[in-house]
C-alpha cells in the first residue's frame, strides 16, 4: 500500500515536471531554476534508495548547476539588460538536461519499485505454490493412512474370522476327542468280555475232553438167572 501510494505521487510529480517543462507560457529562466531546485528536492525525497535513479537524480543536479552558473555569467555580461541570446539557450540547454535526467530517474525509480512488486508478488506465489504442494502431500498422505486403516479392518475382520474358525475347530476336537475316550473305554469293555468268553470257551473245552466217572467206568453184563 505504501509502494503504491508513493508511486502514484512520484507519477504525479513527473507529470507536473512534464507540464511545466512544456508550458506554452513559461515563466522567466530565474523562476525556472528556482521552481526546478525545488522540484529535484522534491523528486529527490521520492525516488527511493535506487543506485540509477539516485544517479539520475545527481545528474539532474549537476545540469540545474551548470544552468544557473550560465545564467549568472550572462547575468555578469549583460547586468540588467537581460541575458545573451547564446546564455539563455544555453541556460535552457541546461534545463532540458535536468528534465530528462528528473524523467529518467522517476522512471528508473518506478520500475524499481514495480521490480519490488513483482519480487513480493513472486514470494508470495512461491509460498502459496509451497502450501499447496504441502497440502497435496498431506492429502497423500491422508489416502495413504485411509487405505492402511481399510488393510487393517480387513485383515482384522479375517483374523477375527480365522479365531472363531479356530474355536470351531477347537470344539469340534474336544467332542472328537471325548467321542474317542468313549469309544476307548467300549473297546477296553468289549476286549475285557472277549477275553472273559475265551476263557470260558478255553474251560468248557477242557470240559468236554475230560470223560466222566460214568464213561470211564465199563458196564458189567447182567447175570442169567
Amino acid at each position: 500500500m505504501r509502494n503504491s501510494l508513493i508511486s502514484a505521487g512520484l507519477a504525479t510529480l513527473v507529470f507536473a515536471w512534464a507540464s511545466f517543462s512544456f508550458a506554452a507560457a513559461e515563466p522567466g529562466l530565474s523562476e525556472q531554476l528556482a521552481a526546478k531546485k525545488a522540484s529535484i528536492e522534491e523528486m529527490a525525497a521520492k525516488v527511493g534508495n535506487y543506485p540509477l535513479a539516485l544517479a539520475d537524480m545527481e545528474k539532474a543536479r549537476v545540469s540545474l548547476k551548470n544552468a544557473e552558473q550560465a545564467y549568472d555569467k550572462g547575468r555578469q555580461w549583460m547586468g540588467l539588460r537581460g541575458l545573451t541570446p547564446e546564455a539563455e539557450q544555453e541556460v535552457r540547454h541546461h534545463l532540458q538536461m535536468v528534465d530528462m535526467a528528473a524523467l529518467l530517474a522517476a522512471s528508473r525509480a518506478a520500475k524499481g519499485r514495480n521490480d519490488e512488486e513483482l519480487a513480493a508478488v513472486d514470494k508470495q506465489l512461491a509460498t502459496v505454490k509451497a502450501r499447496i504442494k504441502l497440502l497435496e502431500e498431506r492429502k497423500t498422505e491422508e489416502e495413504r493412512l485411509r487405505q492402511l486403516v481399510q488393510t487393517c479392518e480387513a485383515a482384522g475382520k479375517e483374523a477375527a474370522a480365522q479365531k472363531a474358525d479356530a474355536a470351531k475347530l477347537a470344539t469340534q476336537v474336544e467332542q472328537l476327542t471325548a467321542d474317542k475316550k468313549k469309544l476307548d473305554g467300549q473297546v477296553t469293555a468289549l476286549t475285557t468280555e472277549k477275553t472273559a468268553l475265551v476263557d470260558q470257551l478255553e474251560v468248557l473245552k477242557k470240559q468236554a475232553a475230560t470223560p466222566t466217572p460214568n464213561q470211564s467206568m465199563p458196564q458189567q453184563p447182567a447175570s442169567v438167572k
